[in-house]
């Protein structure tokens, strides 16, 4: 994670690999959905909420990066180093009803699931 920021926990992140690499849209999307992984040129982010936005959608996180209530309102920090898992539905869907309900993400995700940062 380079710098959070555009965002309130929008992590701006670099090194992908060069076959992830892409330009910024040439048109922005209105309305990117909320927890959508994105990538443009050789960096990848989160959108934390719904919003517009430039870069190439490849995938979504089940996983809420901000959460204002929280003494430590967003999940990752500036130096941090994220390594993305893929998991199957059931489990993206496990961890989504857990965050409707207000349940503690990071405990949920790093229960037998590997740690993300």
């Amino acid at each position: 994670v380079y710098m959070l920021g555009f965002q309130p926990g929008f992590p701006y992140m670099g090194g992908l690999p060069a076959a992830l690499e892409r330009p910024r849209r040439a048109m922005p999307r209105t309305d990117v959905p909320a927890r959508s992984v994105a990538v443009a040129g050789r960096m990848c982010a989160v959108y934390p909420w719904r919003s517009p936005g430039g870069w190439h959608l490849i995938g979504r996180t089940p996983l809420a990066l901000f959460n204002a209530a929280s003494s430590d309102p967003a999940w990752l920090h500036p130096g941090d180093e994220v390594h993305w898992v893929a998991i199957g539905r059931a489990r993206f869907d496990e961890l989504e009803r857990a965050a409707a309900v207000g349940a503690d993400q990071r405990d949920a995700w790093l229960d037998g699931q590997g740690s993300s940062t």
